[in-house]
């Protein structure tokens, strides 16, 4: 089956706790054949709605789902799956939104983690000339990132930021834009073209069409911030 890309929202770097938070939260143990395909989440308002996550998903997220950024803490943290019902008093901005969830976290999973750079073997994604098929976003087009019915993905608005955030989840490991390309972008990969060879995967064919369209990428070790759990211990009752 072909992956699919299922970001709710980017967030980036763990700030000192704000003043917004979630009141009330009802963390309960999801049904227990949940597994990734069940994962899902709704981030807005005032409201936090997440659906068989386990922590380790919910700190993925806050590296913005770059896979393999997440080091440290117990076992059952990438395994145990939480259904996660929050509401605070007041709408949480988007900017104060990773703050709240890691007070929320701190709060109900006793977590402690920080964040350290460390050089790790990671894909860099380059552009020595601009790729002919990379278009310069519209004005007024909204971010997208869309799936034909083989699975190629189609970006509309997109940064290079949110781009390689989708590599990193196809190709399980972190990946840097190293491109310089500045800006939001339209355009198409067709991995579903390319002839597979024997035993290549989805991955495999995705970095294929990413050369093809005038990419270039290396695996090499370069400075990676990471987060690193120190400690996280199951959720207290609701």
């Amino acid at each position: 089956m072909v992956p699919r890309l299922f970001v709710v929202l980017v967030l980036v770097a763990i700030p000192a706790f704000s003043q917004s938070h979630y009141e009330v939260a009802s963390i309960r143990p999801s049904r227990s054949d949940a597994g990734p395909q069940d994962g899902r989440a709704s981030i807005r308002g005032d409201r936090l709605d997440l659906v068989a996550y386990t922590v380790g998903d919910i700190l993925d997220m806050l590296n913005s789902w770059q896979l393999n950024r997440v080091t440290g803490g117990p076992g059952w943290m990438r395994i145990d799956r939480y259904d996660i019902h929050a509401k605070a008093e007041s709408e949480i901005l988007p900017k104060e939104r990773e703050s709240a969830i890691m007070v929320l976290l701190k709060e109900r999973f006793q977590l402690a983690a920080h964040r350290e750079t460390r050089e790790i073997t990671s894909m860099v994604l380059l552009a020595p000339k601009r790729p002919a098929g990379l278009k310069v976003a519209a004005e007024g087009e909204t971010f997208s990132i869309r799936f034909g019915e083989r699975g190629d993905p189609t970006f509309t608005a997109v940064p290079m930021s949110s781009v390689t955030n989708y590599l990193a989840q196809m190709w399980h490991v972190p990946v840097i834009d190293q491109t310089d390309l500045k800006g939001t972008f339209d355009f198409s990969l067709e991995p579903s073209t390319v002839d597979p060879r024997p035993g290549e995967v989805w991955g495999d064919r995705i970095r294929d069409a990413v050369i093809a369209f005038g990419f270039r990428v290396e695996m090499r070790k370069v400075p990676v911030e990471i987060t690193i759990v120190d400690r996280c211990e199951r959720p207290s009752e609701n």
